[in-house]
Order: C-alpha cells, then structure tokens, then sequence
C-alpha cells in the first residue's frame, strides 16, 4: 500500500513539474498587431487611391489592445484597420471567425430581376447553357446574362455559335455578378476588334515603400484569326459587379462597338496576396491594380458611358430601366 501511495505521490509531482516545465508564453497581442500592420503597410497597394493615412489607423486601433488582450479584441482591432481601406478584397482569417468585410454596395440602390427580364423583354423563355443564359429580345437582338466570371472560353464559343448574320445588337447582362476569372476576357474581346487594341494594365507592388510599383503591364485584344462579331454591344453593369467584372467592364470600355450602360460598378481592381501572422492567423490585402485604356484605377469603380439606375418601384412595375435605355438606342 506505501508503494501504491509513493507511486502516486511521485505521479502527481512530475505531472506538476511538467506543466510548470512546459508552461506556454502568453501570446504578445499588441506584438502580433505590430506584425499585422506592418505587412499591411508594406504591402498594401492602394494607399493613394483610398486617401488613407496607415499610421493614422495605427495611432487609432494600437491602442486598443495590449500584451493580454483578447484574441476577440485583436481581430476587431484588425478588422477595423482594414476596414478603414474600403476594400472587399482585404481580409483577416481565425479559427474562430473571419473579419468583417467591407461592404461595397452600402449607400447604393441595387435593383435587378432576371425574371422579369425573361417575362416582359424577351420573345421565350431564356435558354441555359453552362452558366450563361440566353435569348432575343428581337430578331436581330441577342441578350445574355452572365451570372459568374467563369467558363469564359465557354462564352466565347457560345458568341460565335449564337451570333448569325442576322444578329445587328447583343446585350451583355453583367449586373449583380460578384466576380471570378477575368484572365479569358481579352482573347474573347479578339472576336470583337480588326487589330490589337489596347485594353489596359496591370500594376504590381515592388517593394514596402507606397510608391513603390511597376509600370502597367500592357494588356491587348488580338484580332481573332477567322472570327469578328460586326455588331453593336451594350454590357449591363451595376454596383454589384465587383473584381473581374469590373476587369471586364474596364476593357471593353472605350472599344468602338461597346457602350456601358447602368451603375457605377463595385470597384475591386486588386488581386490579393495573404501572409500568416506568427499566431497563425493569415491577412491577405490588394497587392495589385488594374488600369484602364486611361490610365484610370478600376478600384473605386468603372463608370458606365450612360448612367441609370432601376428603383425598387420600377421592378415592382414590371420595368428594367437600364435595359430599356439600351432598347432606346436600338430604335
């Protein structure tokens, strides 16, 4: 029994001894704040356009946490650092919970219904093929809706399929899509052009300074070799469009035979880069930009060539505003 009692005696001391041994260090929080902001800062393409001053937001949220903060605590004090840049694409990721995204379309009337497109503009119902949905407003009027960035190579081959000789007008519906890959859109705009035309760059970061940058990498739409589309095109852009759709806007903007038609759209011109913070933790932020034929950042938005927007009343009355202005320069 003294044996029994010794051996639990002397159990319960290393057991004790270890977690003394081995005890881990509290985490620095105000440390991995540092580390955050300072990737951040040294990353981050967009300083200029969003007219934010980066240690402005650190003299506001550094405070706010200290060496023992909560592991909540800090993700707020990241989250609304990030959120200062108005910027979709920057995010803080946990095991707990992701940070707050900013919100684009806040201050904006979005109003769009592709039912009622189907039900009042259209001779039938619209057809399905991959993600795209098409159908024809008239004879020589074709309308697709483009509900994803995606499967552009698809698309391409569905316009060459789709538009016949009788076809003079295609609508391209791009309204509330969110984004994806916009990496096909300038060989697809090759059907759409008679010689290399300039669509516009792309700009990279190069090191920590905020200046620090490339040129725009020139981007062009190469003739097709035995395809061009002679039609007119109206691409249907809204606040909803975001990241590649605003790519696609931004290039077909300025071509000849493209008019856009509708709302500002959401910006997100940045593809993003993420880093894992010494908590293990991760931040991605915009280390990117896209310029267009002007030189302007699509950050902040495309501005379309014709503005208008759908109220809230008008698809309750069964009318698309900004599809009946492309109907009103048909006629």
């Amino acid at each position: 029994m003294k044996n029994i009692l010794f051996l639990i005696s002397v159990i319960l001391c290393c057991s004790s001894c270890s977690k003394e041994l081995f005890k881990v260090a509290p985490k620095d929080q105000k440390a991995i704040y540092d580390e955050f902001w300072t990737y951040v800062d040294e990353n981050y393409i967009y300083f200029k356009e969003k007219e934010v001053d980066w240690q402005t937001v650190y003299d506001t949220y550094s405070p706010t946490i200290n060496e023992f903060s909560t592991d909540e605590a800090l993700l707020q004090a990241m989250e609304n650092s990030l959120l200062q840049l108005r910027d979709n694409h920057n995010i803080v990721k946990t095991p707990f919970r992701n940070g707050k995204s900013y919100n684009y379309m806040d201050g904006y009337e979005i109003h769009f219904s592709k039912d009622l497109v189907e039900n009042n503009y259209l001779q039938d119902k619209l057809q399905q093929d991959n993600v795209f949905e098409y159908g024809y407003i008239d004879e020589q009027t074709l309308y697709i809706y483009i509900p994803k960035m995606k499967n552009f190579y698809y698309l391409q081959k569905l316009l060459r399929t789709l538009i016949t000789p009788q076809i003079k007008n295609l609508i391209l519906d791009t309204r509330n899509n969110g984004g994806g890959n916009s990496n096909p859109v300038p060989i697809m705009l090759g059907d759409f052009v008679k010689e290399k035309t300039y669509l516009g760059g792309y700009i990279e970061k190069t090191g920590p300074g905020h200046e620090d940058e490339t040129a725009p990498l020139a981007v062009y739409a190469n003739p097709s070799v035995s395809v061009y589309h002679d039609v007119q095109v109206y691409l249907l852009i809204n606040r909803m469009g975001y990241s590649a759709t605003s790519y696609l806007a931004a290039m077909c903007k300025g071509l000849p035979n493209f008019t856009l038609v509708g709302q500002l759209t959401g910006g997100g011109g940045g593809g993003n880069a993420g880093f894992e913070l010494s908590n293990g933790w991760s931040v991605a932020v915009s280390v990117s930009d896209f310029v267009d034929k002007e030189g302007r950042s699509i950050e902040l938005g495309v501005e379309p060539n014709i503005a208008i927007e759908n109220s809230e009343e008008d698809i309750n009355n069964g009318k698309d505003r900004m599809l009946e202005k492309v109907l009103e320069q048909l006629r």
